[in-house]
């Protein structure tokens, strides 16, 4: 199938069972067990299973802090994309390589410096999260899908089979978005979520993210011209930087209504230029929703 990279390819490997092909940049590490996802990213203008959209006070949102549970958090992340795309269920030609662009840029951004202010306990020590994060590289499986549907446990054993195809890294600082293709999951009650997979005894972070530009998930801009790739960044975006903040999805940084920073700022989205990007990232336009800084509490959505 045609697909456009930024990456050099670096291996491909088949796996005759599963009839998957992969195609990676990076490598190290693999195993399992499961853990109850958090949905986390709600439908816009609706109430998730855990997203509460957020009173009006004075004409601005108003959102609750955000307090440490003594869990894990990701000082520094890394972030790899699992484009799971059978052939009747393809992206339009520049989705991948846009999502691709966004998780390259991400680190080291203005909305990332958000994360700053957070910490984590490190052997006994206080550690500020740093704005470092970085792209493991794309893998792309054009295996179908499971009869039936794409479920939780689907998502769990495409992760673990993409590290063990090709010995990549696993635990906390590590997060596999898997993009599933075009019509392979519908919206029902969220746009995306992020949860974790333990592999090898280590609880490593993935991402649901179906497919982008479906009803109630879509950005108010396409700063790209592609409405679903545009989306799909945005929600890529809140799942990152929650992910970061609590990994293990509760013992790191939540609110007390059960919310992670994301979800208190989910599709507030800063002002736009005319292009309809609210940030520019490496000379890259992106639309993606604000994020939640403590030291603003009670209005702490902000682009920086």
């Amino acid at each position: 199938m045609r697909r456009t990279s930024r990456l050099a390819l670096v291996s491909v490997t088949t796996l005759a069972a599963a009839a998957l092909a992969l195609s990676i940049t990076s490598p190290a590490n693999a195993a399992l067990g499961t853990h109850p996802v958090k949905k986390v990213m709600a439908l816009a203008g609706s109430i998730g299973p855990t997203e509460n959209r957020l009173p009006l006070v004075g004409g601005a949102p108003a959102g609750v802090p955000l307090s440490y549970g003594g869990g894990a958090v990701e000082i520094t992340s890394r972030n790899y994309a699992i484009f799971w795309d059978p052939a009747s269920f393809s992206y339009n030609p520049s989705y991948p390589t846009l999502v691709q662009q966004f998780l390259t840029d991400l680190g080291g951004s203005s909305i990332f410096n958000t994360l700053t202010e957070y910490y984590g306990t490190v052997n006994g020590v206080k550690t500020p999260i740093k704005n470092v994060s970085t792209f493991g590289g794309a893998i792309f499986d054009t295996s179908p899908f499971p009869a039936g549907g794409v479920t939780d446990a689907d998502l769990q054993a495409e992760v673990k089979k993409v590290v063990a195809a090709n010995n990549l890294p696993t635990g906390v600082g590590n997060e596999y978005l898997v993009y599933t293709g075009q019509g392979g999951e519908t919206v029902a009650s969220y746009c995306a979520y992020h949860s974790y997979v333990t592999i090898g005894g280590q609880n490593t972070a993935y991402a649901d993210e179906l497919y982008g530009g479906q009803s109630g998930c879509t950005t108010p801009s396409s700063p790209n011209g592609n409405p679903a790739a545009d989306s799909i960044i945005n929600t890529s975006s809140h799942e990152i930087w929650e992910t970061i903040t609590d990994p293990n999805t509760g013992d790191g940084w939540v609110a007390a209504d059960g919310d992670e920073g994301s979800d208190e700022c989910n599709f507030l989205f800063g002002p736009t230029d005319a292009s309809g990007a609210d940030i520019h990232i490496n000379g890259h336009p992106y639309i993606v929703q604000e994020e939640w800084r403590n030291s603003k509490a009670p209005f702490g959505c902000v682009m920086s």
